[in-house]
C-alpha cells in the first residue's frame, strides 16, 4: 500500500507482472509504481506504461499489469476488500463504536501465525467460556470454587455482524491488569465479529476499557496471520508509562496466543463446519451459533472473501 501525493491510499497486487518480483521493495517516481527488479512502471490503474528492456519496435504486452485494490479509510485505519473472485464488497466500511472513545496504540500492535484454518481462529476470538481454562498464565486464574455457569447474555445480530456483552468470570487477574480491577465490581466484556473475518475484543473494568481489533488472514488452508491492534482509554500522555504498559500489552497478546494456538491447532475437523457439525454445541455458545449461521448464509450468496 502506498498513498498518492494526494495522500490517497492506494493498493496494488504484490507481484510485478514481469517476473513475478515482489513489489515490496519497489519505489513511486511521478505517481508510477516502480519494480526494484527490472524497473517497469505501473499506474494508478495497474497498467504497465514502461519497461525499461523494451526495444524501440516493441510494445508494453496487454496483459502488462497488476491488480488494484479498493480502499477506504474509517476508525483510524485504511481498509481493503479483497475477493478472489473479483466481488466487490458487500457493505459499507463498518463503524466501530468501540474506537470512537479508545485511542490506537501501535506500539503494541502483534501479528501471530496460527496453524489452523481462519475459521477455527474467528471462533477462538469470539468463544466467550475458554480463558478461564486456557490463559491462566497470561490473563489469571478463576476462584477457587468458581462458579463457570454463564448467565444469558447479549445478542444482537444483522446481516454484516454478531455483538455480544457478557460478564468476565476471571477474577484473579495477573500482572498490572489487576490493578484495573480496583473499584470495578462488575467487569464484564464485548464480542464484534464483522463478516467476512475481523473481531473486536473489549474488556471493561471500570472506567478502564481496553480493546483489540482482530484481522484473521487466510495464508492457506490450514494456516492464519491474526493480525492485532490494540486501544485503550487511558496511559495515553506519560511518556514511560504509556512506552511500558505498550510493552506490557505486547508480550500479553504473544503468550495470549501461543496459549490459544496449542488449543485450537489440534480441532478437528480443522475447517469449522457450518451446516452438519457433529460438534455438540451449548447455550452458552449462541453467539458461536449465530456465527456460523452467518456464514453459512454468506457462503450460499458468493464465495469466501477478506478484508484486511
Amino acid at each position: 500500500m502506498r498513498r498518492s501525493h494526494d495522500g490517497i491510499p492506494q493498493a496494488f497486487q504484490g507481484r510485478c507482472a514481469h517476473r513475478g518480483c515482489s513489489l515490496a521493495g519497489g519505489w513511486t517516481m511521478d505517481e508510477m509504481l516502480v519494480c526494484p527488479y527490472h524497473g517497469p512502471k505501473y499506474n494508478t490503474e495497474g497498467e504497465c506504461v514502461h519497461i525499461p528492456a523494451l526495444r524501440a519496435d516493441e510494445s508494453i504486452p496487454a496483459q502488462a499489469r497488476i491488480r488494484t485494490f479498493s480502499l477506504s479509510e474509517c476508525n483510524g485505519f485504511v481498509w481493503l476488500w479483497h475477493s478472489s473472485t473479483g466481488l466487490p464488497a458487500t457493505g459499507a466500511v463498518p463503524i466501530l463504536p468501540e474506537l470512537s472513545t479508545l485511542q490506537l496504540h501501535p506500539g503494541d500492535d502483534i501479528s501471530f501465525r496460527y496453524r489452523t484454518h481462519y475459521t477455527r481462529t474467528l471462533e477462538n476470538g469470539i468463544d466467550p467460556t475458554h480463558a478461564a481454562f486456557v490463559h491462566g498464565a497470561s490473563i489469571g486464574k478463576v476462584d477457587a470454587n468458581p462458579d463457570l455457569r454463564l448467565d444469558p447474555y447479549t445478542l444482537t445480530c444483522d446481516r454484516e455482524s454478531i455483538y455480544a456483552r457478557m460478564p468476565i468470570k476471571v477474577k484473579k487477574i495477573n500482572g498490572v491488569t489487576r490493578l484495573l480491577l480496583r473499584g470495578s465490581s462488575k467487569p464484564f466484556k464485548e464480542y464484534r465479529f464483522l463478516y467476512p473475518n475481523l473481531v473486536v475484543s473489549t474488556i471493561h473494568f471500570g472506567r478502564f476499557s481496553l480493546a483489540a481489533l482482530q484481522a484473521h488472514v487466510p495464508e492457506d488452508e490450514y494456516s492464519t496471520t491474526v493480525r492485532v491492534t490494540n486501544t485503550r482509554n487511558f496511559l495515553h500522555k506519560v511518556p514511560v508509562l504509556h512506552t511500558w504498559f505498550d510493552g506490557v500489552s505486547r508480550s500479553t497478546g504473544i503468550k495470549i496466543s501461543t496459549e490459544d494456538e496449542a488449543v485450537i491447532s489440534d480441532q478437528l475437523p480443522k475447517t469449522v463446519a457450518f451446516k452438519g457439525s457433529h460438534e455438540v454445541l451449548v447455550r452458552s455458545d449462541e453467539i458461536l451459533i449465530a456465527f456460523r449461521r452467518m456464514m453459512r448464509e454468506k457462503f450460499q450468496d458468493a464465495p469466501p472473501s477478506s478484508v484486511v
